[in-house]
């Protein structure tokens, strides 16, 4: 953090130290906290199958995800069958028909819409088959639901996405003391972007009044064509620009290419979320990516698969995934591993406390 004397006239000392105190809060190694009842996974899941259909295959964060779905699915004898694809939802409906056709005992849906998927759902759930939405709501909302009031979904998996846009914000304003000039991608389309939004902005409104932020929407399919342009142009018309906030981390890989071109590496720093291992790579390695809200992306396969197994065993939904998040930067990284890892930073508690809660350990 910039630590300069004085305060320059953009945000209130007590603003600043406030979202500074926020950052400092989640450097820590977090606590597994359980997302409902101990139940006997072991037996009810064990030969089963998870059927996962990812938003995309070509998003590093799902892949991490799917490791740790992986690591889950062993620690029961559980099989889980990936459905590839590059983020149509034709491929998700075709998805579900196959999970259908191969009578899977349950699947995972990381659809950015599951209202474009209601029939198939419903299809899904006629056979027998619960639907797990995962990361379409935040923690602090419902499950999405339909226009009647019905969940999509058997049920869901949320993320904390309204507190990590928090962070993402108070980062920046406590690193430019109040006066940061800030361009935010965002990914309008997923819905964890509603709930990651409202927490950025509420931030940067009631903290940082004088901040200046603009948004440029790019959509999850367009990242590889549009990301890196749009940045590049928005640095060239405002020179200014001294941070850039690309929602989720991975849209790094093209935000960094851009900030290089428009030699811009002085001034410019990148505040994100995910903890995708590439990205704190990133952050490892070079000045650009200064800051990762990360999760353990091993952590959330774990909480997936720790609701799909609540179904197939007959248990009533966890009320809450209750993954953690941590800051890394400069000060913490090393703690991810060297490379960095999907799992390491952030503490062993949580495989554990899985096994613990499924009965496969004492």
């Amino acid at each position: 953090m910039d630590g300069g004397e004085g305060r320059p006239p953009g945000g209130s000392e007590a603003a600043v130290d406030a979202a500074e105190a926020v950052v400092d809060e989640y450097k820590g190694v977090p606590d597994f906290v359980p997302p409902g009842p101990p139940f006997d996974a072991a037996d009810a899941a064990r030969g089963k199958t998870v059927f996962e259909i990812p938003i995309t295959s070509e998003v590093p964060f799902i892949t991490a995800v799917e490791e740790g779905m992986r690591q889950a699915a062993a620690a029961v004898g559980a099989k889980l069958v990936v459905y590839p694809n590059q983020g149509d939802p034709s491929q998700w409906a075709q998805g579900i028909q196959t999970a259908i056709a191969q009578k899977a005992d349950a699947i995972t849906l990381f659809a950015q819409d599951p209202a474009l998927l209601g029939p198939q759902i419903e299809q899904a759930e006629e056979a027998g088959i619960p639907v797990v939405v995962v990361r379409t709501s935040g923690e602090e909302e419902p499950c999405q639901t339909a226009r009647d009031g019905d969940a999509y979904g058997t049920a869901c998996v949320p993320g904390p996405f309204e507190q990590a846009g928090r962070i993402e914000a108070d980062w920046v304003i406590a690193d430019s003391q109040g006066h940061g000039n800030v361009l935010v991608i965002t990914s309008n389309d997923a819905p964890s972007t509603v709930p990651l939004l409202k927490g950025l902005k509420g931030e940067f409104e009631t903290r940082c009044p004088a901040c200046n932020v603009r948004y440029v929407d790019v959509p999850i399919p367009d990242w590889s064509l549009r990301v890196q342009t749009e940045v590049q142009s928005a640095l060239i018309r405002d020179p200014q620009i001294d941070y850039v906030i690309p929602i989720y981390d991975s849209m790094s890989q093209y935000v960094v290419p851009a900030i290089r071109a428009t030699n811009a590496i002085d001034r410019v720093k990148i505040s994100t979320f995910n903890g995708t291992p590439f990205v704190l790579q990133m952050l490892q390695d070079d000045d650009i990516v200064q800051m990762d809200v990360g999760e353990n992306l091993a952590w959330v396969g774990w909480a997936t698969m720790d609701q799909a197994f609540r179904l197939i065993a007959g248990v009533q939904p966890a009320p809450s995934a209750n993954t953690p998040l941590r800051v890394f930067d400069d000060t913490n990284i090393d703690q991810a591993g060297r490379p960095p890892q999907l799992d390491q930073g952030y503490g062993a508690a949580f495989v554990a406390g899985f096994e613990q809660l499924w009965g496969v350990r004492d």
